[in-house]
């Protein structure tokens, strides 16, 4: 039998890496094949994605033993140009694919360095454009879009070549909850009409799974699960490896006869086995309301554009009080972190006014508001300065002018607090995304910062390590701290945070509790949020009195041991 991917006894170790990279892969994948690889962060996706054009070894240095073939062809002995007219690659970095002056261009260079007809490159644009959603785009230079917007016209790219194999490393990582379905659904639909082959890195699996014919699952170089969908969910979930969504687990301790990904799956399996009782209403407490605190962050009128003529932000009123945990949502290129780089002085006011801890940002240094308002960028990479972690840990507190000591204890516990103790000593570059995420946290630490700004927190993350995240997060706050989250993991945001603010088109939209933007489906569906799937089961629960505000799996299946033994139930948010 012919196929399109072969990975023969593989292993890769990158130059000057103790350890391996890739270890004894073994992998065929038939032409039109969907195929989920996935795994926690570092266990190897994104090297052997850079495998199939190339890139391993011809780009990346180090010792490739096995055999790679696509199409046929020993990607030893083939130039990764050759290469790339067969395999399509997204990177999980898109910014550092993209090198086109407009978004038209970027999407028109592949098919152009294929000698693609004229009026074809045009219809190709079109298309790539309507698939990743950046119609009215065309003009607009790539590096100037937010990243998710970036990571959109790195797959339109990618899809106007029309590759016989499409690899997509994290594509959905940067894009909000309806963009992701979205590009998903588009990008499995295409490959499946032109039969080509769909080779998929991906952590988002409730999006993911109903699209996939097969599951390869990687921990540290290594394939410990390679099987059909089904059957990578009948066989359970592997510790600190590979979590199945929410409802299957639930559906799994009520031992129901399914394997439900939606709640419109597991409603009607939940009903078939058990009668439901209701929810005695008048026993369930309100949330006990928080008091007003000082404010720390004052926005009035703020408005900015980049360009003098479309405008980032319009006329945006916004009050953060004293140790307030709060979300900043929207759809990709909405103004959130246009907003939240006005609070720490890297843009300042076109019109309007932004006051932080009573200093006026437009009278106040960068590097003042700096020592207060500590900021993660979504990307780490854009903060590391230095090669060594103690180095990076050391640069803030040395701008305090403080002594060795007090910079050697503050490093010890910052780097403790975002669980990396005894890395002191190693090297930033030989670090994942998702220790980066971590230094970058740690660093900003470090200086005690009255408020804390998270970009993306978790992009790219694995779903164990988006909760050690969140975690962080919450006791950050707990201690004190005003945070304020940038983040599309909506599911995380509403189970941790308690004030949403979401922005459309550079205006807020809705600012309140997070329990009612929550159960707002309409709000949610015009922003691309999109509930999750606990959520949609407790509305399927109302006539039951079941709360509309349930997020977690833990807080529903509580909710339904009551419901089927008839139990009294309190409120959880």
């Amino acid at each position: 039998m012919e196929y399109d991917i072969e990975f023969i006894d593989v292993s890769f170790t990158y130059e000057g890496a103790e350890t391996l990279a890739l270890e004894d892969i073994n992998l065929k994948v038939q032409p039109g094949e969907v195929v989920l690889l996935t795994g926690p962060s570092g266990a190897g996706k994104t090297t052997l994605c850079s495998c199939l054009n190339g890139l391993v070894p011809h780009f990346h240095n180090g010792m490739l033993k096995g055999q790679v073939r696509v199409k046929g062809r020993d990607t030893k002995k083939t130039r990764v140009g050759v290469l790339s007219s067969l395999v399509g690659l997204v990177f999980q970095d898109p910014e550092s694919q993209l090198i086109s002056p407009t978004v038209a261009d970027e999407i028109a260079f592949g098919p152009e360095n294929l000698a693609v007809p004229r009026d074809e490159i045009i219809k190709r644009v079109e298309e790539g454009l309507e698939v990743a959603r950046l119609e009215g785009f065309e003009e607009r230079e790539p590096h100037n879009l937010s990243e998710g917007e970036q990571q959109a016209c790195a797959i339109a790219a990618i899809f106007a070549m029309y590759p016989e194999i499409y690899v997509m490393d994290e594509p959905t990582s940067n894009l909000d909850p309806l963009g992701t379905q979205h590009v998903l659904s588009m990008i499995v639909k295409v490959a499946k009409e032109r039969g080509k082959t769909l080779f998929i890195a991906e952590h988002k699996l409730e999006e993911i799974l109903p699209l996939v014919d097969r599951v390869v699952i990687m921990d540290r170089g290594r394939i410990v699960r390679d099987d059909t969908v089904e059957d990578t969910l009948s066989k359970g979930d592997i510790k600190h490896v590979f979590m199945r969504p929410p409802l299957v687990r639930l559906a799994e301790k009520l031992q129901l006869d399914a394997q439900p990904l939606t709640a419109e799956q597991f409603y009607p399996a939940l009903t078939r086995k058990y009668k439901l009782n209701g929810l005695p209403m008048d026993e369930r407490p309100m949330a006990e309301k928080k008091g007003k605190s000082e404010p720390v962050i004052e926005i009035k009128g703020l408005c900015h554009s980049y360009d003098g003529v479309n405008a980032a932000l319009n006329r945006v009123d916004l009050t953060i009080c004293q140790g307030e945990l709060m979300s900043i949502l929207g759809k990709n290129g909405s103004g959130k972190t246009t907003l939240v780089k006005h609070i720490n002085g890297l843009l300042k006011p076109a019109e309007g006014s932004v006051v932080v801890l009573g200093q006026d940002t437009t009278q106040t240094t960068t590097a003042q508001l700096a020592k207060r308002v500590g900021f993660c960028f979504q990307n780490p990479n854009h903060q590391m300065i230095t090669f060594v972690v103690k180095d990076e840990l050391a640069l803030g507190p040395k701008s305090l002018g403080l002594d060795k000591k007090e910079i050697e204890r503050r490093s010890l516990e910052a780097l403790d607090f975002v669980g990396m103790a005894g890395q002191m000593k190693a090297d930033v570059i030989a670090l994942g995304k998702g220790q980066k995420q971590r230094l970058a946290l740690a660093s900003v630490l470090t200086m005690k910062p009255e408020i804390l700004i998270i970009d993306e927190p978790t992009t790219g993350q694995d779903p164990q390590m988006t909760e050690d995240i969140f975690k962080i997060i919450r006791r950050l706050n707990e201690e004190g701290t005003a945070v304020l989250v940038i983040t599309h993991k909506f599911d995380y945001a509403a189970a941790y945070t308690e004030r949403a603010v979401i922005l459309a088109n550079g205006s807020i939209v809705y600012d309140g509790p997070m329990g009612a933007a929550l159960m707002d489906e309409e709000l949610l569906r015009e922003n691309s949020l999109a509930q999750p799937q606990v959520t949609k089961l407790a509305a399927k629960l109302a006539a039951q009195n079941v709360p509309g505000d349930i997020v977690t799996m833990d807080q529903m299946y509580d909710v339904l041991s009551r419901l089927i033994a008839g139990e009294r139930y309190g409120h959880y948010i």
